[in-house]
């Protein structure tokens, strides 16, 4: 087997491993530019049908470069406006379930974590076995409402 078709197979090894690890776009630098030295050595090779390969695998190179470029611009603009939200901050909005009285605090159960929990202001108390919706962290205490069946109701009616 010649050299350039050894690094051009690498090359585009490296291109499909970019595809599935979060390597910020080092593997497929590498895949480019190995498509683009395999190409050259075709070139440069004497075999007949080379110089069509060498060719072919340039063309594979600036292709690849240039959808590589396209994609990632736009996933990258896409993700730009999200909200940074991790964490705990992250569970602002969830429910989880009521692991024993609530009254004015207890535990729930969220995320496969046993929590400490306090009621907001203002609402009754939750039994074991409720839903609770978690509307701010404090520290390593949620801070949680019950649901009520008239919103998990409205929520089903919505979302049918």
């Amino acid at each position: 087997m010649e050299a350039f078709a050894i690094i051009a197979l690498i090359g585009i090894g490296l291109l499909a491993a970019e595809l599935l690890l979060p390597t910020g776009g080092l593997l497929a630098a590498l895949g480019i530019a190995g498509l683009v030295v395999g190409g050259i050595l075709a070139l440069e090779s004497s075999d007949s049908a080379a110089e069509y390969i060498g060719a072919a695998l340039i063309t594979l190179a600036i292709l690849s470069a240039v959808s590589f470029l396209y994609i990632s611009r736009k996933v990258i603009r896409s993700t730009m406006h999200l909200p940074k939200r991790a964490g705990t901050e992250e569970m602002v909005g969830g429910e989880a379930e009521a692991r024993s009285t609530i009254d004015p605090t207890g535990q729930v159960f969220m995320r496969g974590t046993l929590w400490a929990a306090r009621l907001a202001d203002g609402v009754s108390p939750a039994r074991p076995g409720d839903r609770v919706k978690v509307e701010a962290v404090d520290g390593l205490t949620l801070v949680v409402r019950p649901v009520t069946v008239e919103t998990v109701q409205g929520s089903e009616r919505r979302g049918s």
